[in-house]
């Protein structure tokens, strides 16, 4: 979806927070803002406002008490909460440790605790999840790009979707390398550059890439470049130890 009117992300999320706050009570432990809003990569015309929310239990009561909310989350382009229990968090930290470590590295509180801050991340699962990530990709990329680059709009949401995509990958790469999680997509480019010798100007074309650009993109050239970039990081992935460490945050 493209988005034309004046519109500041910040307010937008402090206002959903607030409002879910207001009917919750104590319920909610905690509202993080995460993604494009919390990295500054913000873009006004179609990103969305990640919010993830923690509750103490989340059963049809929460959710029946959420409903009538959900009209004003979507007007403040909300339109795909993370909504979970803070034992459900936990419990699914082994299954979904990229996710959890990049919200967890880039986040905002909006209410209530720093539920993500000091998570902890093991790197065993999160060596495997980003294997398994790396190797989803390259099976996707060859038939998104048939399904979808066959028009200009279309070369340029399938672009803008694989550079995100190969960008949240490589950060987790980075982390288990012992590096930093850069804060944009653009210090990916960098680092992977230097760290695992990726051709950075173009994982850094890639990476920015926004879906319906008026520009006409490359998607041949975008394609042999992806393709080569996610072989390289799947071998460097595949060279790590299966380490068994958790790592919490700072």
């Amino acid at each position: 979806m493209r988005w034309t009117r004046r519109f500041d992300p910040m307010r937008a999320a402090r206002e959903v927070a607030e409002a879910s706050k207001g009917a919750l009570g104590d319920r909610l432990v905690g509202a993080s803002l995460y993604g494009s809003v919390a990295s500054g990569e913000f873009d006004p015309a179609h990103s969305d406002v990640n919010i993830a929310f923690v509750l103490s239990d989340l059963g049809a009561t929460e959710l029946e008490t959420l409903r009538p909310l959900h009209a004003s989350w979507a007007k403040r382009r909300v339109t795909r909460p993370l909504l979970l229990s803070r034992d459900g968090l936990l419990r699914s930290i082994d299954v979904f440790p990229l996710e959890y470590l990049l919200i967890r590295e880039r986040h905002d509180t909006l209410v209530g605790e720093d539920v993500f801050a000091g998570l902890a991340i093991d790197s065993g699962a999160l060596r495997d999840q980003v294997e398994r990530t790396l190797r989803g990709q390259e099976l996707g990329l060859a038939w998104t790009y048939l399904a979808v680059a066959s028009t200009p709009s279309g070369a340029s949401h399938w672009a803008a979707r694989s550079g995100t995509a190969i960008a949240a990958s490589a950060s987790g790469l980075l982390h288990l390398a012992g590096e930093g999680v850069p804060r944009t997509r653009a210090l990916v480019a960098e680092r992977c550059a230097t760290r695992f010798g990726v051709d950075a100007e173009a994982l850094r074309l890639l990476v920015a890439c926004r879906p319906g650009e008026r520009e006409r993109v490359d998607a041949v050239r975008l394609l042999t470049s992806a393709q080569s970039i996610l072989s390289r990081l799947t071998a460097v992935v595949e060279g790590l130890d299966h380490p068994s460490t958790t790592v919490s945050g700072g």
